[in-house]
């Protein structure tokens, strides 16, 4: 079984415990760039859309539907979904521009990012569903869940996300980041943070990993293709 996992290219499959550690699990669960990238609006977040000199087709607390649609006076439904803020404005813009107003200028921020939200699960004080505001690193959403527990295994902390339709692991060493001896990887909206192997395990279902996908740096979980 070792020799199969020194070779990714061979079939075969392992346990989350064999999920990669150091550079492998780095490769795809990174440290935060020095430049971030434009958040992309979800489903249930808040917006603030105001539109000049037009305070009747402002908004203060717009909420985008489970649609990815946010409704504006005079030209109803609008997809925002998807796009960054100064997209979403840009859209907003255009379709009024198209029947009501000569050169709309339109400013769109977003108020309350609640359709990022990451799952915290394991040897956590408080386990459950986390909003995510702004960017995030796996120290940071440990302490939303006021931290480990006093006996938590902080060297076998599991982060699960969706890469092309599969959920795919990878394994970290809290205890070392929090030392400043490892990179502190940053978690994105969707993960799944579980502290502790032996709880990974029981909350995955004993979930085996195809061997295959140790090449892109995470393991594939299988059965959830």
């Amino acid at each position: 079984m070792m020799a199969a996992l020194l070779l990714p290219g061979l079939a075969g499959c392992a346990t989350v415990e064999d999920a990669p550690r150091g550079e492998d699990a780095y490769a795809l669960v990174p440290p935060p760039p020095a430049i971030g990238m434009d958040y992309r609006i979800s489903p249930d977040d808040v917006l603030r859309i105001q539109v000049y000199h037009e305070p009747g087709l402002s908004l203060e607390d717009a909420q985008v539907d489970a649609a990815g649609m946010v409704r504006m006076p005079l030209i109803g439904a609008v997809p925002v979904a998807g796009l960054s803020a100064s997209e979403a404005a840009d859209v907003i813009a255009g379709r009024l521009g198209e029947r009501y107003l000569v050169s709309p200028q339109v400013t769109l921020f977003v108020k309350q990012a609640v359709g990022r939200r990451i799952t915290l699960d394991g040897e956590v004080r408080e386990p459950g569903l986390y909003p995510v505001d702004g960017r995030l690193t796996l120290s940071q959403a440990v302490a939303l869940a006021k931290g480990p527990t006093r006996l938590a295994a902080t060297g076998q902390v599991v982060v699960v996300r969706r890469i092309e339709g599969q959920r795919q692991a990878a394994m970290f060493d809290l205890g070392a980041i929090r030392k400043g001896e490892a990179p502190d990887p940053e978690i994105l909206p969707g993960d799944q943070v579980i502290v502790g192997l032996s709880r990974a395990k029981a909350i995955l279902g004993g979930a085996l990993i195809a061997v295959p996908a140790l090449a892109t740096g995470f393991i594939a979980l299988d059965g959830d293709r």
